[in-house]
């Protein structure tokens, strides 16, 4: 006897309302996904040291948050200006495509661990992240230091708290000071843009059983995978 192969059930239409019709537009999705990740990079610039007028526009910054100008305890034994001058030197060295350790600071700018420890304490105090917000806001002043903070800022990312200092990076569209790309790193805001799409499908499914299309899955699943981002991303992703 010849067993009869069972049909497949064909898929039923996606109902109206689950992916609005102005979904992309409204949210402006190509640019913030495929042109700003872009078009948000800061081009890589030789390390220098700086200029007269570009520590003028940093000093009153530190002097504000207290760092190096007036910290408590032992005195740095360089000038601010020097300390920040070594930690921009170290951020901007690259080794085999990957960011460069502390070892291989040049002699001249003094100890790398005393270096690295100005570097964290400041990270914690919030330095790194408010001057980011700073290069945001006056963007042609400091664009000559754009790649140096930059540069600085993504590498101290863990210290001030990784998921918190990515959707700053984001927001104020400075993408070269993300560890790697855009598009593979956690964006608690896509999150929030898609979460009308997933409720929307989950709200109809509780509301009558209905056998939803393969591509809509695949759909649901890409927009889950972008906006959760990788679990581990290779060191030699990040921007030069």
């Amino acid at each position: 006897m010849l067993l009869r192969r069972r049909r497949r059930r064909r898929s039923d239409p996606i109902p109206a309302g689950i992916i609005p019709k102005d979904f992309v537009v409204r949210h402006d999705l190509l640019r913030r996904l495929c042109l700003d990740p872009i078009m948000g990079l800061t081009p890589p610039r030789p390390w220098a040291p700086m200029t007269d007028a570009e520590w003028a526009a940093l000093e009153p910054v530190l002097a504000g948050m207290g760092c190096g100008l007036h910290d408590r305890g032992r005195p740095l034994d360089c000038t601010p200006r020097e300390r920040l001058d070594a930690i921009f030197r170290w951020a901007t060295t690259k080794q085999r495509g990957g960011r460069a350790p502390w070892r291989l600071l040049p002699e001249e700018f003094g100890k790398p661990d005393t270096v690295s420890r100005s570097y964290r304490r400041w990270a914690r105090q919030g330095l790194w992240a408010r001057l980011l917000v700073e290069l945001a806001l006056k963007r042609e002043a400091l664009a000559s230091l754009a790649h140096r903070l930059c540069c600085a800022f993504r590498r101290a990312i863990r210290v001030m708290g990784s998921l918190r200092s990515i959707v700053l990076a984001r927001r104020l569209k400075l993408f070269s000071a993300l560890p790697a790309p855009s598009q593979f790193l956690p964006d608690p805001d896509l999150s929030e843009i898609y979460r009308e799409v997933h409720l929307a499908f989950a709200d109809s499914m509780l509301k009558r059983l209905w056998f939803p299309p393969a591509r809509l899955f695949r759909l649901l699943k890409a927009m889950h995978r972008i906006a959760g981002g990788r679990t581990r991303i290779p060191r030699w992703m990040e921007p030069a």
